[in-house]
């Protein structure tokens, strides 16, 4: 069997790399990496609940992860990193969802014209509702007089 060539990739510097796969990360870093997101994206969201702007809150976490992962060393760096990585996940999801608002959205306050009242009419509807309530004020008027039984009874004899 023929044994397979590895590719060799020129470097701008003059030196040669060979493209292949590398050494596996250690598991600590990994999950350092998991974590960072994780804890990044939990974060990205709490931020969002407390209304702040999600466009705002990925853009600052996906800044502060990628200037925390430039300065520090070791596991902090893959935190730091997945933190990085869930703002830019965050923010592309919060461009995607602001190309779909409609851009011509009429604003919600305004009603449409067809529901105007014609002149006078809340005017004549006031008027109407007066007098029902001067009816039902004569008909209690009416039965609230005290009754006079020895009247009554002298009329009846």
């Amino acid at each position: 069997m023929a044994a397979k060539k590895k590719m060799i990739v020129q470097r701008a510097g003059g030196g040669a790399r060979r493209l292949g796969r590398g050494d596996a990360p250690d598991l600590g870093n990994m999950l350092a990496g998991v974590v960072g997101g994780g804890l990044g994206a939990l974060a990205g969201g709490l931020l969002v609940r407390w209304d702040v702007n999600p466009t705002l809150a990925a853009v600052v976490m996906t800044v502060g992860g990628g200037v925390a992962a430039y300065t520090m060393d070791g596991r902090a760096r893959a935190a730091a990193a997945g933190l990085a990585a869930a703002g830019a996940g965050q923010l592309a999801l919060a461009m995607l969802a602001k190309s779909r608002e409609p851009k011509d959205k009429p604003p919600e306050d305004k009603k449409p014209s067809n529901l105007a009242l014609p002149p006078g009419s809340l005017e004549s509807a006031f008027e109407r509702a007066q007098r029902r309530l001067e009816q039902l004020e004569d008909d209690e008027a009416r039965f609230s007089d005290a009754i006079d039984v020895d009247y009554e009874e002298r009329a009846a004899a």
